[in-house]
């Protein structure tokens, strides 16, 4: 946890407010300053205040991709261009070639702002504060950050969320003027609950592309780099010990896709989501990291180890000694994959994923992985904010206690769940190829011409 964030939960609440109503008056009169500065049509600037990650970073990636292919700008005109606005920047190793020629901004800096306020076009996937106002010339595009929502979302859970909020998110959605969607129930979806009215282009997710065509976008090597957060001596005894296993079973005459499936490391990502508050359950199972960690191996084969990733407003939870949340404490074979930006690189790396009421359920299982559910709040979790589906009825193993995750994940039917999950996909008409970056940055060409 940074300073900003060690302050905040120190401070007063009323010093914060009046902190924060003071900051956003000075915003607004920036942006009013700057609007006096011409848009400049061709200048695209994509933002994500959670990191640079979800649908934006493929996109900014794949629309600089365009841009060496389509014109005569060096990378030094592309950074002049082409800008990311986030309160996380990337790791180094989060940057690819691609990466490099993009300009990253602090979020409501200075140099944020006037970019904002200059741009031609816009690309988000969350809402904009209510101090940012776009101008007359420019436009706005909404990609969300939910493929496939299973918590109610806005209007259709007004009851929930704050009348401050859900003004908030109308003056957005006013401001917007193309959403990207990837199935006929989203459009729907975004009519209704968002209550948008203008151009939905059904492109599909461009976070999936990275699960659908995980070599086109370097799983591969995100998955070394995960694996290179374990102890040298740790991950030389896990190769060690798969390769054991997997002559073993060579001289037991197994079959050579069973064998190949031992003879490596796999990765498990547990990605709870977020919760306004956490709720104590009185009994908690024995189950250690160890205990999951040895059924996904008796399942899967191979060795494993476990990625966490929490959403970034449940970071200051995950550690409640009682919490909803899963206690991995196992600490050599559990990688930190918080440090990273975007989830989805880690997904694309991952060979199976264990989360509660996070849509990235529905993106794993679309691309085939395994998915399991760990819910032990669900009752209270479905009361407050509602659900779009009947948890219960998912195609999905689901555990309320860590001695039933044990259970289902050495019982896990890959072929039964598979079957349940291609005819959940077909009823909602999901359209995903694993080209929707690509759309979208042929779209953003088209509009700055």
């Amino acid at each position: 946890m940074d300073i900003r964030n060690d302050m905040k939960r120190i401070a007063p609440e009323g010093a914060i407010v009046k902190y924060r109503s003071m900051r956003e008056s000075i915003i607004e009169k920036e942006f009013k300053l700057f609007s006096m500065f011409k848009v400049e049509k061709d200048k695209v600037v994509f933002s994500n205040v959670w990191g640079y990650g979800d649908n934006p970073r493929w996109i900014a990636e794949n629309y600089v991709r365009l841009l060496k292919r389509t014109t005569n700008y060096t990378n030094s005109m592309i950074a002049e261009k082409v800008f990311f606005i986030t309160n996380k920047p990337p790791l180094k190793e989060e940057m690819n070639e691609d990466a490099q020629c993009i300009t990253f901004l602090k979020t409501n800096s200075k140099s944020a702002i006037y970019a904002l306020s200059t741009a031609g076009v816009w690309v988000d996937c969350n809402r904009k504060e209510s101090y940012i106002q776009k101008r007359r010339n420019q436009i706005y595009i909404q990609t969300w950050h939910g493929s496939l929502p299973l918590k109610r979302l806005e209007l259709d859970c007004r009851d929930y969320l704050s009348p401050e909020y859900i003004r908030n998110a109308i003056r957005d959605t006013q401001m917007t003027d193309i959403y990207i969607s990837n199935s006929e129930w989203c459009n729907e979806l975004y009519r209704r609950a968002f209550g948008f009215k203008k151009k939905i282009f059904c492109f599909g997710s461009a976070r999936m592309d990275t699960l659908i065509r995980p070599v086109r976008f370097s799983a591969g090597a995100m998955r070394e780099k995960l694996l290179s957060r374990l102890a040298d001596s740790v991950f030389r005894r896990l190769l060690n010990e798969a390769y054991i296993k997997a002559f073993k079973m060579k001289e037991s005459g197994a079959d050579t896709d069973e064998k190949k499936d031992h003879l490596r490391i796999n990765i498990a990502v547990y990605a709870p989501t977020y919760r306004d508050s956490v709720s104590p359950y009185e009994e908690r199972g024995n189950e250690t990291a160890g205990s999951i960690i040895n059924a996904l191996e008796a399942r899967f084969g191979g060795k494993f180890v476990v990625v966490t990733r929490y959403h970034p407003l449940a970071m200051s939870r995950v550690n409640h000694i009682n919490s909803a949340y899963l206690k991995f404490d196992e600490t050599e074979r559990i990688i930190d994959g918080n440090e990273f930006s975007d989830l989805y690189s880690i997904l694309a790396a991952a060979d199976v994923l264990i989360t509660d009421y996070s849509n990235c359920m529905f993106e794993m299982a679309y691309v085939g992985k395994p998915v399991f559910l760990y819910a032990t709040d669900l009752e209270k979790y479905d009361d407050t904010r509602g659900m779009y589906f009947d948890y219960e009825k998912l195609p999905f193993p689901i555990a309320r206690t860590e001695k039933e995750l044990y259970e289902n994940i050495l019982s896990y039917d890959r072929k039964g769940y598979r079957q349940q999950q291609e005819e959940f996909f077909d009823n909602i008409g999901i359209v995903e190829n694993g080209r929707a970056a690509e759309k979208v940055a042929k779209l953003i060409q088209r509009l700055v011409d």
